[in-house]
């Protein structure tokens, strides 16, 4: 009796709308570089994946002549289908050829992929807020306590007084202050995580940055993290160790 003949794989409906999205939403230069290169359309301003299987997939791009917007696309054939990470490593290289046939930086494909090989998917370097927030978020946090602390505060601002009572002002400065202990908490844990599987991303002093950083100015210096954190989800998704078999 013959063996069984493996099934190609094949991209699921959700597949080709999360790989169309993550192409056109966060790789739109470099699929932009390759309509232009290998589209023979260097006045492109736009393009876009239109449809994507295991089997290739289009590529749509516009352009202004004469005034008037044109369009067209091109189908991709692709050499070997072995799950949604070969087609991320595809047009990564169609991008790397058609970026430096154009004189132009490596795409951004090629510089994920890259983080990806070095098992360094992010870069977890402590982000101080600009000056000006940091410093209006501690002004803030001082003068809350001021206000909330002392009895007889100076007369330049007792005027404050009129609007909120001292008692207001404690309830609001203890309300801040747990807060803030409490984000400081969570991203110190997150780091520790980070830490414990991923050693080289992560070290014991970056860590503790972090976790200052959430103490003193919360939410302003936090949105930063959760972005890289965001980015490594994001990159580790296309990793090539997700792949399924490769197809005989």
């Amino acid at each position: 009796m013959s063996q069984a003949r493996q099934r190609r794989p094949v991209l699921s409906s959700s597949d080709r709308d999360a790989l169309k999205s993550r192409l056109n939403d966060s790789y739109a230069g470099d699929l932009l570089s390759i309509a232009r290169h290998f589209g023979g359309q260097p006045a492109a301003h736009q393009a876009r994946i239109q449809d994507i299987d295991h089997t290739g997939f289009t590529l749509a791009w516009e352009w202004r002549e004469d005034g008037q917007l044109q369009s067209a696309d091109m189908q991709h054939v692709m050499r070997e289908f072995a799950g949604p990470g070969s087609v991320i490593q595809e047009v990564s290289e169609l991008a790397v050829e058609a970026c430096r046939e154009l004189g132009e930086e490596p795409p951004r494909l090629a510089r994920d992929k890259q983080a990806i090989d070095s098992r360094r998917l992010v870069d977890f370097a402590f982000v101080m807020p600009r000056p000006p927030v940091a410093m209006l978020v501690l002004a803030g946090l001082v003068g809350l306590g001021y206000l909330a602390l002392v009895d007889d505060v100076h007369p330049m601002v007792r005027f404050t007084r009129d609007f909120v009572s001292q008692t207001a002002c404690y309830y609001v400065f203890v309300g801040c202050l747990v807060v803030h202990f409490f984000e400081a908490c969570v991203v110190c844990a997150v780091c520790q995580l980070i830490k414990t599987f991923q050693p080289q991303q992560m070290s014991t002093g970056t860590q503790a940055k972090w976790t200052a950083g959430g103490l003193l100015f919360g939410v302003f210096c936090l949105h930063v993290f959760a972005a890289k954190i965001m980015r490594q989800f994001a990159l580790a998704d296309a990793m090539p160790a997700n792949r399924g078999p490769r197809p005989r």
